[in-house]
Parts: structure tokens; sequence; C-alpha cells
């Protein structure tokens, strides 16, 4: 994966935030977000993995590279980062449901975060 992905996803994120915003009520432009939302948060965590094993870490999965980027450096909040896996979790499984004004709202809160992010990762 490059960098370059990471920044994408993010780029496609917020045009699919944008989209929703003018339109909130549009079922296709939410899940439109939702799903760039989710890819970009999979880039997000591979490449703190990535940072991580670069600096000798041994993480598996999102929650170990959400520790082991605040362990780097690369974030300052866990648990705004897990607040965002938790979402991402239930908008890609759905086993408890998230409401749509609270998921808006993770959301936005991810695109300050990756704006915050990206050019860590350049």
């Amino acid at each position: 994966m490059t960098d370059n992905k990471l920044a994408d996803s993010s780029d496609i994120f917020a045009q699919a935030l944008a989209a929703l915003r003018r339109s909130p009520t549009d079922r296709l432009s939410f899940a439109g977000a939702s799903k760039c939302f989710e890819v970009a948060f999979e880039y997000a965590w591979k490449w703190f993995k990535r940072q991580a094993d670069d600096a000798g870490f041994e993480v598996y999965g999102p929650r170990d590279s959400i520790k082991a980027a605040a362990q780097l450096g690369l974030i300052q909040d866990i648990q705004r980062w897990e607040r965002f896996l938790h979402a991402r979790n239930l908008s890609v499984h759905d086993y408890l449901g998230i409401s749509d004004a609270d998921f808006l709202n993770v959301m936005g809160d991810f695109e300050r975060a990756l704006k915050e992010l990206i050019p860590k990762a350049k």
C-alpha cells in the first residue's frame, strides 16, 4: 500500500461527506459516505501498522495499530481512534446499529482526524 492511497481515500471521503451534508436525507449519499469512511479508516490503520512494523512493534489488527500509533506520536487520542474503529465495525457489521446522527458526527470527527494525519503520511 502506498501512502497515496491513504491521502486519496481521505480526499474521496471528504467529497462524499460534503455531498451528504448538502443532501442529509439522501440515503445513497449516506451509503456512499459510509463506505468511504470504512475505506479511509482501513487505509489509516494499515498505515499505522506499517509504521509500527517499521519501528519494531508487533501489531496484528486495528486496535493494536492504534495503540502503536499513539506510542509513535502519530496520533494523540487513542480513545478518539477507538471510537472510529467502533463506528467502522458497526457500519460494516451493523450488530447493534448506530443512529444516522451519531454516525454523521463520528464521520465529521474522522474527517478532522484525517486532516491532522495526512501531513504525517507524506
